[in-house]
């Protein structure tokens, strides 16, 4: 056998320690179904002397660095390493232990693309390895033409701490690191990171101060003594605050983005559960708002300005009270979900005000054996049917007080619009006994579209009047 003060160098090495090994092809296991396959001594010799050697990660774990930032902060939080190992090119990349935690990859959302254009792994910052389906190829192979080397081995112990914990607090410092502002906005930075850490974790003044100081000497803050008393300052109710939607501001990010940088330490920020914004372009707009897994239908815009009135329908639609949030933070909830919107176009159709149209076509159709016989209309309510251009005369008022009858709200404004737009309504001025009166004139063609739903029905009005329009436009 060969060792280094007991570290394992070659195939047989680690077979003796008692470790389960793969032979691969640079970092590939070359068998199939390598995580069944116990290869002993023997076999080794014979057939797989020269390959590189995957330790199976089978009650171990395998902490892969993919960014070398990470080791600025490895040295303050992690605890002591027994088998820690790389190659010259990436020295100290991987820290191996007993025990397996859960697999992840941490790595920075797509919205800070940006900032990872120069790293060899891009947003990759690191990967936590373990369990039987994963391989990590250790010292003894040669990768890229480099050795893979150890740098210190006493041997595989577990961990001596929280793990999950330590790694989790590493890799997000590793991200505000590598966020971290060149100038002008680096207080307000920490101002926020510190907010954020005392409104959502139970971290103490001193874990926050600490936290903060760490990060701004290490990312390279002339004036980090100047951050050292953020969680202080954080915890004193005094003391103006930020959180999540002053980082994304600083980040030119969405708050979503950030909460999930830290949601590795645990963070559930109460405006994360908004994820997404749907606005139905119909006649009057309504929107759906996603909160967790239940899409929320809003059928007045201003309620989506208004956290109060929202917290109702969460309450009402999922059956649970809402979670606090802050007016001026639900602000920034809201302008993050507006920059990505998703437009629905609706068919007129399917609108409200093509509801009150067909109100009107129905309201005509009962009448249609009842018109008034002449121009009588003028002194009164009802519709005219003028035999000359096959039109319907109505005044506004006739229209207004069958939605008041049948309790429909609209707005005048935008039902003189649907009626001219969609449904070819022409407003006209005729004299009757000396006198001018205004009316509105309908094609007797839209009786035709009487208890339709069909998609284009707008446009089918519009067509429709466009011709009587051109016909009877001088009549009077």
């Amino acid at each position: 056998m060969t060792y280094n003060n007991g570290a394992p160098k070659i195939p047989l090495d680690y077979l003796e320690q008692g470790h389960d090994i793969t032979p691969c092809d640079n970092k590939t296991p070359i068998l199939s179904q390598w995580q069944k396959k116990v290869i002993k001594k023997d076999e080794w010799n014979s057939k797989y002397i020269r390959n590189n050697i995957g330790l199976k990660l089978g009650g171990k774990t395998d902490i892969d660095i993919d960014n070398h930032i990470v080791k600025k902060f490895i040295e303050v939080y992690l605890k002591s390493c027994g088998a820690i190992y790389g190659r010259k090119s990436n020295p100290m990349s991987h820290y191996l232990f007993l025990g397996e935690l859960k697999y992840f990859k941490f790595t920075l959302p797509v919205e800070l693309d940006h900032y990872c254009k120069g790293f060899p792994h891009g947003n990759t910052l690191l990967e936590i390895r373990c369990g039987n389906s994963h391989q990590s190829i250790v010292p003894g192979s040669i990768v890229e033409d480099e050795d893979v080397e150890w740098n210190k081995f006493a041997s595989i112990n577990p961990y001596a701490g929280d793990l999950e914990e330590d790694i989790s607090i590493i890799v997000l410092s590793t991200a505000l690191s590598i966020l971290y502002p060149s100038k002008g906005s680096r207080d307000e930075y920490c101002t926020a990171i510190a907010g954020i850490l005392s409104q959502h974790t139970d971290w103490d003044e001193d874990n926050i101060n600490n936290f903060v100081y760490n990060l701004a000497v290490r990312s390279g803050d002339n004036e980090a003594n100047k951050r050292m008393a953020k969680g202080t300052n954080a915890k004193n109710p005094k003391t103006k605050t930020f959180g999540f939607p002053k980082l994304a501001e600083i980040l030119n990010c969405s708050v979503k983005t950030v909460a999930e940088l830290f949601s590795w330490i645990g963070v559930k920020d109460s405006g994360s559960v908004f994820t997404a914004l749907k606005v139905y372009e119909s006649e009057p707009k309504y929107w759906k708002l996603k909160y967790k897994d239940t899409w929320i239908t809003i059928m007045d815009s201003a309620m989506l300005l208004s956290y109060t009135k929202l917290s109702i329908l969460i309450l009402e639609n999922c059956y649970e009270v809402a979670p606090v949030i802050a007016p001026k933070d639900w602000k920034g909830i809201i302008a993050d979900l507006l920059k990505d919107v998703e437009k629905v176009e609706v068919p007129i159709d399917a609108s409200y005000y093509q509801s009150i149209g067909l109100q009107i076509i129905e309201y005509f159709g009962r009448n249609d054996n009842q018109f008034d016989k002449d121009i009588g209309i003028g002194h009164g309510m009802g519709v005219w049917h003028n035999k000359e251009d096959d039109c319907l005369y109505t005044r506004l008022e006739t229209i207004t007080a069958l939605l008041g009858r049948n309790r429909t709200s609209f707005e005048r404004r935008k039902l003189v619009e649907h009626m001219q737009t969609h449904m070819g309504a022409v407003p006209v001025k005729i004299n009757v006994h000396s006198k001018d009166v205004r009316l509105w004139k309908f094609s007797r063609e839209i009786l035709k579209f009487r208890n339709a739903d069909s998609t284009g029905m707008g446009k089918a009005f519009r067509k429709v009047m466009d011709e009587h329009y051109e016909k009877s436009k001088n009549a009077f």
